[in-house]
């Protein structure tokens, strides 16, 4: 009877060691785990921030400039060049309606009323 329960002790204590093992084995893998993960959060930050910088110097006034310079002709328009909303209209459509596309139309209340609303929208925003 001695035997047996020395035996069965001996056999409990094994599966317990072998369910120790078992256990720490497996928090081993998943602190190494763990540890590769922060690796690689640390990784895409670091490659977050260096595209981030990238898009900053891409976006940047001062560099855009010297590529519109290099790449165009472009330039600010004069005077001259402007045109307002009916002789825009006049020019889209053809239609000179006899009248000089260099003098602007007389204001009336219409125009003066949209241009009040306009100028309302704008400050809503």
């Amino acid at each position: 009877m001695f035997r047996i329960t020395t035996i069965f002790l001996c056999v409990l204590f094994l599966a317990a060691v072998a369910g120790r093992y078992s256990a720490e084995e497996s928090v081993r893998a998943a602190q190494q785990e763990l540890e590769r993960l922060e690796a690689e959060r640390l990784e895409e930050a670091r490659q977050v921030q260096m595209l981030r910088a990238e898009v900053a110097y891409l976006e940047s006034p001062d560099r855009l400039a010297k590529v519109a310079r290099a790449t165009t002709d472009l330039r600010p328009p004069q005077t001259t060049e402007i045109l307002n909303a009916h002789q825009f209209k006049s020019a889209m459509t053809g239609r000179g309606d006899g009248e000089d596309l260099q003098t602007p139309p007389p204001l009336n209340n219409e125009i003066i009323a949209n241009a009040i609303a306009m100028a309302q929208l704008a400050e809503g925003e």
